[in-house]
């Protein structure tokens, strides 16, 4: 799946942040929140704000700011049946 905008990512998805954007203010509040590219995030929320599970941690993101991180799904790893 191509990425997408974790604005855009339903509630209870885990996701790997795979680029930020280019404007170099987000880009910096980002990194000193935790979400870096490679970091995986589970996304709480979607109602108004992006709530996030990042490193141990809940954020929660402006729609705006959520918009700049750009996001892959993440592949779980099947159980093999005993």
């Amino acid at each position: 799946m191509p990425c997408c905008k974790l604005s855009d990512v339903p509630a209870g998805c885990r996701v790997r942040v795979r680029r930020l954007c280019d404007k170099q203010g987000e880009r910096g509040r980002l990194c000193a929140l935790g979400i870096t590219p490679g970091t995986e995030l589970e996304v709480c929320s979607q109602s108004g704000a992006c709530c996030v599970r990042v490193r141990d941690a809940s954020l929660v993101l402006g729609d705006a700011l959520a918009c700049d991180v750009y996001c892959e799904p993440v592949q779980l790893a099947q159980r093999v049946p005993d």
